[in-house]
């Protein structure tokens, strides 16, 4: 038996990715899809065999049977698109960054609080089980007192294939797409984050293009992170600690490989995900609900706004 209706607004790339990860999810299913025209909505329903296709976000929210909407807009939409889910009685999982600005974050939080509803930010990285372990085994200290982390997310992209990272008028620009990334993974591995600075390469249409962060951490850890459009690196995390390192060393927005070094030979650490990913934080979202937490104790929505503050600050 379905537990849990979901309901998708947009039809672009992610939230295709999600449509096919729901297949994995016991206990989901994918019920509905919205977009601006009844054509783009009717193409994604037939594709990801969606039972039912609306040709605005509206109609999907008037929907009674959706328990759950996951946001995939452009990022400028987003405050708007979980307010009026919530307004519609919906718990809500939005792709990151939950919104352009801190005190528009604030103001979701307090909305799904003001509705006792779920609310959290979709960042995949933190639900991934090699994830997961990284910050078991450096609570564990199998490298001692993090003292220095270093992540970097820097992929080629332009205006010709991805326009809506190059418009400021809808939330575009590195930090927003791709610094969320780091910061993220920085505050799991490395705990909360209470100072930075940067430097900012800002391109001809107005968005930051590539980002250098250094940052302090509460326990007096250090951060650089790097994240940018204009080069081809791996997506990369290093921690040292006083007594060991731990490494990540490709793809860890979506890792499956850890190497562990503590005083002795590397130690590689494999632990497969389900799907294409998306699948571990729509099942947590789901654990979420069935017991009656209205926020992720993962990416608590905390995480969230101490996220939008550090970007703002970057990119004001």
């Amino acid at each position: 038996m379905t537990a849990f209706r979901w309901g998708i607004l947009a039809t672009g790339n992610i939230a295709g990715s999600m449509a096919a990860a729901l297949r994995h999810v016991p206990e989901a299913e994918l019920l509905a899809v919205a977009s601006r025209s009844q054509a783009s909505a009717d193409r994604f329903a037939s594709t990801w065999e969606v039972p039912r296709a609306y040709p605005s976000h509206a109609a999907l929210l008037a929907d009674p049977d959706i328990d759950i909407v996951y946001v995939a807009t452009p990022n400028a939409a987003h405050k708007q698109n979980i307010l009026d889910a919530l307004a519609a009685g919906k718990h809500v999982l939005c792709e990151k960054p939950l919104t352009t600005s801190a005190a528009d974050t604030q103001d979701c939080i307090e909305a799904a609080r003001a509705a006792g509803l779920f609310l959290m930010e979709a960042m995949w990285t933190a639900f991934f089980p090699a994830m997961r372990r990284a910050q078991a085994l450096i609570g564990e200290g199998a490298i001692g007192t993090p003292r220095h982390l270093s992540a970097q997310f820097v992929s080629a992209r332009d205006p010709q294939h991805f326009p809506n990272l190059f418009d400021p008028a809808l939330g575009g620009g590195a930090t927003l797409d791709l610094g969320v990334y780091p910061f993220t993974v920085a505050q799991l591995l490395a705990g909360p984050i209470a100072s930075s600075r940067a430097e900012i390469v800002t391109g001809p249409t107005g968005v930051d293009e590539m980002v250098v962060v250094a940052a302090r951490h509460e326990g007096d850890a250090v951060s650089q992170l790097s994240f940018g459009f204009r080069a081809e690196m791996p997506v990369s995390v290093l921690v040292t600690g006083d007594a060991g390192t731990l490494a990540i060393p490709q793809d860890f927005h979506c890792p499956d490989r850890l190497v562990l070094t503590g005083g002795g030979s590397p130690e590689e650490i494999h632990l497969p995900y389900i799907g294409n990913g998306y699948a571990h934080e729509a099942m947590h979202v789901q654990d979420c609900l069935r017991a009656g937490r209205t926020q992720s104790d993962i990416v608590p929505q905390a995480m969230s706004l101490s996220s939008a503050r550090l970007l703002e600050a970057l990119v004001p």
